[in-house]
């Protein structure tokens, strides 16, 4: 694995301690604004001040305990990447379902089955390479940066803040522009805390500004320095009544890890071709086990953070040491319920701006996994209707807001996971009849590069092969040719060169074209011919012509049998 140049600290590097620190903070001062979600759910269930500070306690507790399992990938366990974890607004539907049908215990209950059902969905997806493409992963980051990119100009746009239009725009401007100049026009340590220093000069603009709400400095005011947190203080039961819900939205999460999990991959790895399935696995697998953790210490359920994911891209350091230093400010707040409030006073125009910043990393990244495979209709299809959907996400909603609709609002989950939903369910439906081996015969004496050209395309684009790849296999394909026809190797039968029979085949990790014809086997040599051979010898300039064609090919191979001849050509992808 190659470290991007845009990267300054990769996975395994070991920043200064000041470092790690400082940008333990910085990730922690946006993974803040998701410290808002816990309140809101406490509101939702009509929670008590007590249980209240309890859940969001638990769920930090949880965050904490969540991200040093990501990263720490032991027994198999983990991805390996830096890739915090967030509650998500976008469990509500769900939990309430279940607490209003079973009881408030019962919700805790259900993150305990949501965890497993994570767990369970994780070997599911390992065994899913054919539809769990790099489009569909490319389509997974690219609707998790513009869901980042639609929440954010809802906190930008929000008109019931109390500041005037001119005030909130202004707000913006200083922090995204602070974070794209140092982002853009820097670099070392001032590159490395861009986001930090956006969100640290839109606070002071907010203080100096009076932005900042005199109710918000009350209950910052107000909150206890320190709390213990109780396990289990709100309660804890199972009704199979909350069963379904709880696999569905396992199966969403597992569907959002996916995406933010590749984001992850495809940050940290220049040379990025593919997910891999298994480091997916894993990381999925760190987020059932915390969510089955949570659900005793009555959290809400975790999954990746798309946006921490991009944010430590943005910046430069995505080492595996800063997850450690994160869960220990995480596990701090924890216990300090003043520290939590302080997270939610910033306004929020301030923190769409930073937002934005992110968002924009991970959609174009997204674009550029979907762009770097060939696609044909079956893919355009399921990639477009995907992103369709997922896009479209509180369009479908709106419609669904009978009581009747509750259970099937549960099932539309959230943009990003519906989307990934609908390109995975499509890309499984497409597999009917799209064979992974293609064959036709071509006249060698009158079928021109074009034509070859055109049968190798067709086949890259069904099967979503990279670009360089098919123009590879092109180049070689039509060098075979040229060597059969130009050295008289073909069989002769009635005046007319017999037929070559051209097949193609693709798996994950190779795209292979089988030459068959009849005639005479060429020597496919590991070394040129000499000067004086190419002088001496009337053989050597075939010779030649087979070496080429040998380094065309990552493999080549040339089988005989009597005058039936096999000629296969491999090209890793």
């Amino acid at each position: 694995m190659r470290t991007p140049a845009t990267i300054i600290y990769g996975t395994d590097d070991k920043p200064p301690l000041r470092i790690l620190l400082g940008l333990a903070l910085q990730q922690m001062s946006f993974l803040g604004v998701y410290l808002v979600i816990s309140p809101l759910f406490a509101r939702e269930l009509g929670l008590n001040p007590e249980q209240s500070l309890q859940l969001v306690s638990a769920t930090l507790l949880a965050s904490a305990l969540g991200v040093v399992l990501q990263t720490a990938r032991v027994y198999g366990i983990g991805s390996g990447y830096f890739c915090p974890l967030q509650a998500t607004s976008s469990t509500f539907a769900g939990l309430l379902l279940v607490k209003t049908h079973s009881g408030l215990e019962a919700v805790f209950g259900m993150v305990g089955v949501v965890g497993a059902a994570q767990m369970a969905f994780a070997w599911l997806f390992q065994r899913l390479r054919s539809v769990l493409t790099v489009q569909v992963a490319g389509l997974a980051v690219l609707l998790i940066g513009l869901g980042l990119g639609h929440y954010a100009l809802k906190q930008m746009l929000d008109t019931g803040t109390g500041m005037a239009g001119q005030q909130q725009g202004l707000l913006c401007a200083l922090t995204l522009g602070t974070m794209v100049a140092f982002n853009v026009w820097s670099s070392g340590v001032l590159r490395l805390f861009s986001a930090f220093l956006g969100l640290l000069a839109g606070f002071i603009s907010s203080w100096l500004m009076d932005a900042i709400p005199a109710s918000a400095w009350a209950t910052f005011y107000d909150a206890p320095l320190f709390y213990w947190p109780r396990p289990m203080n709100i309660g804890w039961s199972f009704d199979r009544q909350a069963l379904w819900p709880a696999i569905i939205t396992g199966l969403f999460l597992a569907l959002h890890g996916f995406g933010a999990l590749v984001a992850a991959q495809r940050f940290n790895d220049a040379d990025w071709k593919r997910p891999d399935l298994q480091l997916v696995k894993q990381g999925i697998l760190a987020e059932g086990l915390t969510n089955i953790c949570n659900s005793f210490l009555n959290g809400l359920p975790l999954t990746s953070s798309g946006g921490a994911v991009s944010l430590a891209a943005s910046t430069g350091c995505t080492s595996r040491y800063l997850a450690y230093w994160l869960a220990v400010i995480m596990a701090v707040i924890a216990f300090m319920p003043k520290a939590m409030v302080f997270w939610q006073i910033l306004p929020l125009p301030v923190m769409g701006a930073a937002l934005i910043f992110l968002a924009s990393f991970t959609a174009l990244s997204g674009l550029q996994m979907v762009a770097s495979r060939l696609l044909d209709n079956r893919k355009i299809l399921a990639l477009g209707i995907g992103l369709i959907f997922g896009v479209s996400y509180e369009a479908i909603l709106k419609p669904l807001h009978h009581d009747a609709w509750i259970p099937l609002k549960a099932l539309l989950f959230s943009g990003v996971s519906l989307g990934i939903f609908v390109a995975v369910l499509l890309s499984a439906v497409f597999q009917i009849k799209n064979h992974t081996h293609k064959q036709r015969r071509f006249d060698p004496l009158h079928s021109s590069l074009n034509e070859v050209i055109a049968f190798l395309e067709e086949q890259g684009e069904s099967w979503g092969a990279r670009p360089e790849i098919v123009r590879r296999a092109e180049h070689a394909t039509w060098q075979a040719f040229e060597i059969l026809t130009e050295y008289g190797l073909l069989e002769i039968i009635d005046g007319k060169a017999d037929k070559i029979h051209l097949q193609t085949i693709f798996n994950e990790y190779t795209f292979t074209v089988i030459v068959n014809y009849t005639g005479k086997p060429f020597a496919l040599l590991t070394q040129p011919p000499s000067h004086d051979d190419m002088l001496s010898d009337t053989d050597a300039v075939l010779e030649m012509a087979g070496y080429m064609l040998y380094r065309l090919a990552d493999q080549a191979k040339l089988r005989v049998d009597g005058a039936e001849c096999e000629l296969r050509l491999i090209f890793n992808d």
